[in-house]
């Protein structure tokens, strides 16, 4: 059966926060497997003023309204917005069949933002339209077994889990010395790499409690590169708890230079805070092991533990334990054969959890509904 789909999500996917690179990258995926004819994508455009943005917001609906008034044939809708209430009137007018993807338990998540008390209150009021979504949709793609398993029997509504995948063509292994001149990075230093948003969920903090041991501070030649770190009071007070000098602030990065200080990199890792209902499915594993790199994450956790463990893509500790998992962290170093994950890490990408085989999973979902 061929799948005409339309993908709809209400922002910008042009930046390089990890919800706009993974949106853009399903798309591009979903469209590959489908065929230019049987895929529209409808998305929010991006927003250069606080006025623009407001107005776009307010304005997605009727936007998204007149995209599908005239659609005529048999599709089905995918998308990730808020509440888009003309639109739904209408598609249930069709009698259209509608997935909605969940990413987080929203109003569990409003707590840990950084945003103001106002902000709060609004994201509250907010978080009842986000759930009517879900309530009215036909089907749900849940991105963690967690958000599944607690929300199932909420919605009662056919389901699946689905992490996210690898893109395996922008994020391609480069030599190490190579990559290091572009970023000049020293080669006599061995490089720990955390890539992406610093938000407390992260773990971003056990990561320096970790280098803060002394057993690891010894190691004059031994660098953490934080990679993604905006200016703002959280990023701010690691900062100041990062005792060890060889800790290294970096803020965000486009997706070719993020591409280049994995490259630059000995060995990734994969800290998180399992503070939330989902710990999230983080985009970077995925695009560590594109360019062949090892992985060093958080044991027992679904999304992390599992990825690394069935794969074989890396090793797992508690970074809980500072003093255990600086002593871990030093064992790896020394005795990891880095070789071996560069050609294993790689073909696992291409082969095994590629956007394409994740895709295919969901359309494999879609057509039983």
């Amino acid at each position: 059966m061929q799948i005409k789909l339309i993908y709809i999500v209400n922002f910008s996917v042009s930046g390089n926060s990890g919800k706009n690179k993974a949106t853009r990258e399903k798309a591009s995926a979903l469209k590959s497997l489908v065929g230019d004819d049987n895929f529209l994508f409808i998305h929010g455009n991006q927003n250069t003023s606080f006025i623009n943005k407001i107005f776009n917001k307010l304005t997605f609906d009727f936007k998204v309204f007149f995209n599908l008034f005239l659609k005529r044939g048999d599709f089905i809708i995918v998308q990730r917005v808020i509440f888009l209430p003309l639109t739904y009137m209408l598609l249930k007018l069709k009698g259209v069949k509608i997935v909605s993807e969940f990413h987080a338990d929203f109003k569990e998540e409003i707590p840990l933002l950084n945003k103001s008390n106002f902000e709060k209150i609004i994201l509250n009021f907010v978080a009842i339209f986000y759930n009517l979504n879900f309530k009215l949709s036909d089907g749900i793609i849940f991105n963690h077994p967690y958000l599944k398993e607690k929300f199932d029997p909420i919605f009662r509504k056919p389901s699946i889990y689905s992490y996210n995948g690898a893109n395996f063509e922008e994020f391609i292994p480069q030599d190490l010395n190579g990559a290091r001149e572009q970023l000049n990075i020293p080669n006599d230093r061995t490089v720990f790499l955390f890539l992406g948003s610093v938000s407390q969920w992260h773990g971003v903090d056990l990561l320096i409690d970790i280098f803060n041991e002394q057993s690891i501070c010894d190691k004059k030649d031994m660098y953490l590169y934080i990679v993604g770190a905006n200016d703002n009071p959280y990023v701010r007070s690691l900062k100041l708890k990062a005792k060890n000098k060889n800790v290294l602030f970096i803020t965000p990065v486009d997706a070719i230079s993020a591409a280049n200080y994995i490259n630059a990199s000995n060995i990734c890792l994969l800290p998180v805070k399992h503070i939330r209902t989902s710990p999230g499915s983080p985009l970077k594993l995925y695009d560590y092991i594109s360019c062949g790199k090892a992985i060093i994450t958080q044991e027992t956790l679904a999304g992390y533990a599992d990825e690394v463990l069935n794969y074989n893509l890396g090793y797992v500790t508690d970074f809980t334990n500072s003093k255990n998992a600086a002593l871990d962290v030093l064992k790896i170093m020394e005795t990891a054969d880095l070789k071996y994950f560069e050609e294993h890490n790689r073909d696992i990408a291409v082969t095994t959890v590629s956007w394409s085989k994740r895709m295919q999973n969901w359309l494999q979902f879609i057509k039983s509904l």
